[in-house]
């Protein structure tokens, strides 16, 4: 085996495995933050003379608001839930408890995964959509209720939950997620839409597809579609990491940006990123500048040659600032921060949208829509670790 492919596959096993470590400690982290969480929670009800065991005082009276919830739909992918009759009851308990609201479910199913229930729970009346689901359920409820006056939540269920690591939701426990919703804050946050074709003017007519998270070109569609369905069950996220490793000996390929301005930039690339948000699952941050309430896109254009170009791009995603000085540069990352973008290749690369993968295409335009969808997300100050405890 040649000694430049055989060093960099050792780099790029190298780069994979100090990941996982890494995951493995900032879980770690996690569980200390929530025991200190816990321990703070308790320390101030004592400082304060409080127990929150103790019952409310029942001669106080309840504050009145002019903006409390009625109805809040729950838009249920029930794929990703074991128990769904558990999960309708804990769900509502929450709600009738805090909220004193009715709570009706909406599920998906393969024919209609997420739209068609959206556009009816609006109909009838609902005050919050809950999104219970991954960022495919995330997504097409989003798609109806941009440029609505609805508010949104979200219950993480999925593999990457990307858009709810951003805002801070509670992942790992929906009543948690659900409190947060219903005691948290709206936030009008960006979505960014993509239309993709196979040449200009087939882009330019094709029906325009929401994002929130990231939407991509090239090598990390071919990712997503590597990876398998059953270790993502199993290992979560990580199971990316493994179907990574079959786009690392790709081919870069010719590509042209386009900005508002009219520039053009020409890149050898093996995948193009447009981000909303930059926080990748371990607290990785691909996109520093990536903001969902700036009214702009983060692009990254990446190439590599071999597994050793695609271990500095990996190394650079765990510390931006890691470019290479030793050696030669086989890799490059450019960045771009706009409100819009063209891209086109002379080669069809596939593409996906918050990880649900599409069709090929050689051209794409991007655009973002600024503070279009009225978000519920976690108060200001709170946990996403201790918030179950501090309430």
């Amino acid at each position: 085996m040649d000694l430049t492919l055989w060093l960099g596959i050792v780099s790029v096993v190298t780069t994979v495995v100090t990941i996982v470590l890494l995951v493995v400690v900032l879980r770690h982290l996690r569980r200390h933050r929530r025991e200190l969480a816990s321990l703070a929670a308790a320390t101030e009800r004592l400082d304060h003379g409080t127990d929150s065991s103790e019952p409310a005082n029942p001669d106080q009276e309840p504050q009145a608001s002019s903006d409390r919830l009625r109805r809040v739909a729950v838009v249920l992918n029930p794929s990703k839930f074991k128990g769904t009759e558990s999960f309708r009851q804990s769900i509502t308990e929450v709600v009738e408890r805090m909220e004193g609201a009715e709570t009706v479910f909406y599920e998906t199913t393969i024919d209609d995964p997420g739209k068609g229930q959206t556009e009816r729970a609006v109909a009838e009346g609902a005050d919050l959509v809950m999104a219970a689901g991954g960022d495919g359920t995330v997504r097409l409820v989003a798609s109806v209720l941009a440029g609505t006056e609805v508010r949104m939540g979200i219950i993480p269920a999925g593999t990457g939950n990307l858009l709810a690591r951003n805002v801070e939701v509670p992942l790992e426990d929906p009543s948690a997620a659900m409190i947060a919703a219903l005691t948290g804050r709206d936030r009008q946050v960006d979505v960014g839409w993509l239309r993709v074709g196979s040449s200009d003017a087939g882009a330019r007519a094709a029906e325009r597809q929401i994002f929130l998270v990231i939407a991509g070109f090239g090598a990390d569609a071919e990712m997503i579609g590597y990876t398998d369905p059953e270790m993502k069950k199993r290992i979560g996220w990580i199971a990316y990491v493994f179907g990574g490793i079959r786009t690392v000996l790709g081919r870069s390929v010719d590509v042209v940006v386009q900005l508002p301005d009219e520039s053009r930039h020409a890149h050898k690339a093996r995948t193009v990123l447009l981000g909303n948000v930059g926080k990748l699952p371990g607290g990785f941050v691909l996109m520093p500048d990536a903001t969902i309430d700036n009214g702009q896109l983060e692009v990254v254009v990446a190439g590599w040659r071999g597994a050793a170009g695609f271990s500095q791009v990996a190394a650079q995603v765990v510390n931006p600032k890691l470019v290479p000085k030793v050696g030669p540069k086989l890799s490059t990352v450019e960045r771009y921060l706009t409100t819009g973008i063209r891209v086109t290749t002379a080669k069809p690369q596939p593409v996906q949208l918050d990880g649900d993968t599409d069709v090929e295409a050689t051209h794409l335009i991007a655009t973002v829509d600024p503070g279009v969808l009225r978000l519920r997300v976690p108060a200001e100050g709170e946990s996403t670790e201790g918030r179950a405890v501090s309430r």
